[in-house]
């Protein structure tokens, strides 16, 4: 009886110490199961938490790119270039500026300055130192040895010409221009010659003072 107590005994230590080994091996297992998947699961989670790499497209084969067409229209002729220097011609018929006369370096300028208001004794100079102008100096004026002008001095486009001279009414000037230098004279006389009362004594004195300035431009 105490040999089969003690058989039944070793067959119990036996069956237990078997079963607690399997237990064990199972424990062992189920960790390593659990290790390898937790490593699956962080390999997992790093690749999806990494930046996608950037595509590189595939080189596109160069083409030949194509000749530039050479310039078929023709440039048209720049009018500014076929406008010759020093031509100041016009275009338009209407806007024509009609030339000065011609005068040389040396000359002599008469001119008669008046006012708006005019009187018996102004106008009566005007007529006359035109009539001997017209009369005897013709040739002076065409040649540009003589210049005549009738100017009212209260006309704007006069401002300039009446400053240089100094007009202030009716008055007559003779400017000797020898080298391009003025000698001005104001011919005040010409108040004292009588012009309507006898106006052959005014002209033949206006002719005579005429006369002597040629002689200096000649």
């Amino acid at each position: 009886m105490h040999i089969l107590v003690h058989n039944a005994a070793r067959k119990a230590k036996s069956i237990t110490f078997k079963g607690g080994l399997k237990i064990k091996m199972a424990v062992k297992v189920k960790n390593l199961v659990i290790s390898v998947v937790s490593a699956g699961l962080v390999i997992l989670a790093a690749c999806a938490s990494a930046p996608a790499a950037p595509v590189i497209p595939a080189k596109q084969p160069a083409t030949q790119s194509t000749a530039a067409q050479p310039q078929t229209t023709a440039s048209q002729p720049d009018a500014q270039q076929n406008t010759k220097v020093g031509d100041n011609k016009s275009t338009d018929a209407n806007s024509e500026v009609p030339k000065a006369p011609a005068t040389t370096v040396n000359r002599v300028d008469v001119i008669y300055f008046h006012a708006n208001q005019r009187c018996v004794t102004c106008l009566c100079f005007e007529q006359h130192v035109n009539h001997v102008i017209d009369t005897y100096f013709i040739e002076a004026l065409n040649n540009g040895k003589l210049t005549f002008q009738v100017l009212n001095l209260q006309q704007s486009e006069n401002e300039a010409i009446t400053k240089k001279y100094q007009a202030v009414g009716s008055q007559l000037f003779i400017n000797v221009i020898i080298n391009g230098i003025d000698t001005i004279q104001d011919i005040q006389n010409i108040w004292n010659w009588k012009c309507t009362s006898d106006p052959n004594g005014f002209e033949r004195k206006l002719k005579n003072i005429i006369e002597g300035s040629l002689r200096e431009v000649s």
